[in-house]
């Protein structure tokens, strides 16, 4: 792919596209009709991003340069007012249809904070739609992976084999039941309603019994400008220097993960978070249908509506306001006195604790409980669920269709499969190359008790320059019934190997934690004993992620039906799940769903091939 802009460029955006697909040619602005359909017909781009009316003539020359290959047209347009266009999965709307069938899409500029027009923003936002619609149509010419049915099978009751037993996988194996298929499910983890040490489970039950949901809960890390270049460097450093590596050691794997993960420019991070902030808000439509329709999963899990953002710097509370108001997000924003008024839990947090809060739609579980009532239910409707089993191989035909899955216990024959592994299955890595792009990032939990006053809603805690920048505190119970507060935060990059963590490195990230304790609740830190208390309930899990950000969403065919691929969702499984369970149900389909577009595993490599084809240069 390879999109020619036309219209304006700042030095700060044209460092940002150094080296991408995207072509500027700034000289075209006003050119004559003759000199731009030259250049179209030239550089033969997928896209053309302009502010100017196209003739038919330049229309035609361009379509004649490329007869068989989708084009369009972005372009930008003035601003009327405040944009507020809320995050969707969905790509945009053409605009028009032009001669020659071309579509166009319009992008009004976008205001910055001063009631001007942030033009790096804009032309970002033009080159993501530029970015979707080149992407769409690559989808859009990839056959059906479903096979039909064998003759003479009853409609709605083919089989479908889910092959991991995270939140994920659960969520999806409801929904499927629900649609009438014969749902089984098998997982190497003990099960979660038995309470083995948590060091046998993956990320869902491993970790804190605590998810969150709010519409930015899974993000995009990536720098989405050019000043915005620190965090490309995350993974070079060790927690005790703001950095995520807690690796003993690395290897060539690593090594690429890292170039993968800095392969992505700022244009191309703001339209993956824009995605991604798409479907957390497509989830959070399906997390309501769950409440209003399935109300007896949520008895008992210490269900709690609405989220408090707590930020430590002022300047952060300003830009997550406009943020949380742009998603829609926002139900109340307080100073830091009104927070102590209004949150007594709070009242004594050490005065520069946080400059103040937000008040933003959400809800919390205890997801160790909503997995228990899960299985419960799953287990009533007839799925049949297997644990302590590994998966260790995918059986193939000569066609390379899936014919099964094999286990320590034989072989295992459904019509479909659904793998939601989560991090370092190496048998599955081996044989999906798709999950190759699958790293582990760990987080590390304490427990403190919630004390009087106790806190009622969850929080979700901001300290930039903090090792444990960013924490999940949810407000729940423990194994006793008591009230407590689980702290999750901290990122870990434990490269390819979810079992290569040095713990040393690690203790700087369990420290981080056990300060932002005490500067938030000093006497629920005092009352369990300080550092030595908060070591006695430390633990982590390891969460599947992904150098583009994304969440990967493969499907390929079965013998009789089709073999799906869900993984990489870093911070956003639980938050994501009902909408990767509803991918997975239009996929069975032979359906459409944007998710197929956003998170199919090549959407990156697209790029990068497309960059490597012109030689990592723009004009």
């Amino acid at each position: 792919m390879r999109f020619l802009v036309t219209v304006p460029v700042s030095p700060s955006a044209a460092g940002s596209l150094a080296g991408s697909v995207v072509l500027c040619r700034t000289d075209l602005h006003t050119a004559e009709d003759s000199t731009l359909a030259g250049a179209l017909s030239e550089i033969c781009p997928d896209v053309l991003v302009t502010d100017r009316p196209i003739g038919r003539e330049v229309l035609r020359l361009w379509r004649e340069a490329m007869p068989e290959q989708p084009i369009a047209v972005v372009r930008l347009t003035e601003s009327h007012g405040t944009l507020r266009r809320l995050p969707t999965m969905y790509g945009r709307p053409t605009s028009a249809i032009l001669p020659f069938s071309i579509p166009m899409y319009t992008v009004p500029r976008q205001p910055d904070s001063g009631g001007g027009v942030d033009e790096d923003a804009s032309l970002f936002e033009a080159l993501a739609v530029a970015e979707r619609f080149a992407q769409d149509r690559e989808q859009l010419t990839e056959p059906s992976q479903v096979t039909a049915p064998p003759s003479g099978a009853a409609p709605g009751r083919a089989s479908v084999l889910l092959v991991g037993g995270g939140v994920v996988n659960l969520v999806t194996a409801q929904l499927l039941r629900a649609e009438g298929y014969d749902v089984a499910m098998v997982d190497a983890a003990p099960d979660p309603r038995a309470g083995r040490p948590w060091a046998a489970y993956g990320a869902s039950r491993g970790g804190g019994n605590a998810r969150m949901f709010t519409y930015t809960e899974m993000d995009d890390y990536h720098a989405k400008s050019a000043a915005d270049s620190d965090c490309m460097t995350l993974f070079d450093r060790p927690p005790s220097r703001s950095g995520w590596d807690v690796r003993r050691h690395g290897g060539e794997d690593d090594r690429q993960w890292v170039r993968d993960f800095r392969s992505v420019q700022p244009w191309l991070a703001r339209a993956y978070n824009g995605d991604i902030l798409g479907l957390n808000r497509r989830g959070g439509e399906l997390w309501q249908t769950w409440l209003r329709t399935r109300p007896h999963l949520f008895d008992d899990v210490e269900l709690r509506h609405d989220i408090l953002r707590l930020y430590q710097d002022g300047s952060h509370l300003e830009a997550a306001r406009h943020r949380q108001n742009a998603v829609g997000a926002t139900v109340a924003s307080y100073g830091s006195a009104e927070v102590r008024e209004r949150f007594p839990a709070l009242a004594q947090a050490t005065p520069h604790a946080f400059a103040g809060g937000i008040v933003v739609e959400g809800f919390t579980v205890n997801v160790h409980d909503f997995m228990a009532r899960l299985l419960d239910d799953l287990e009533a409707g007839g799925v049949r669920l297997r644990f302590d089993l590994r998966v260790e191989e995918i059986m193939r035909d000569e066609t390379s269709a899936v014919t099964g899955v094999l286990t320590a216990d034989g072989p295992l024959i459904y019509d479909h499969y659904v793998v939601s592994p989560g991090a370092g299955n190496d048998a599955l890595r081996r044989r999906i190359p798709s999950l190759q792009q699958v790293h582990g990032v760990l987080g590390c939990w304490a427990t403190v008790p919630n004390g009087t006053p106790a806190l009622e809603h969850s929080l979700k805690v901001a300290r930039r320059g903090h090792v444990a920048e960013d924490a999940n505190i949810t407000v729940g119970r423990d194994e006793s019934g008591e009230s407590v507060l689980m702290i999750g935060s901290g990122y870990g990059w434990t490269g390819s190997d979810p079992r290569n963590i040095d713990e040393r490195k690690v203790e700087h990230i369990h420290a981080a934690v056990a300060d932002t304790v005490e500067v938030l609740f000093p006497d629920a830190y005092e009352k369990i004993g300080g550092r030595d208390g908060l070591r006695l309930t430390q633990k982590h899990c390891v969460r599947p992620w992904t150098a583009s950000n994304l969440g990967i969403f493969e499907t390929s065919a079965a013998a009789n039906g089709a073999f799906v691929v869900t993984a990489g969702h870093n911070t956003g499984g639980f938050a994501q799940a009902p909408v990767i369970a509803e991918a997975v149900a239009h996929a069975l389909r032979g359906v459409g769903h944007p998710m197929h577009t956003l998170y199919h595993p090549l959407r990156t490599q697209r790029v990068l091939n497309a960059m490597a084809g012109l030689g990592g240069a723009s004009h």
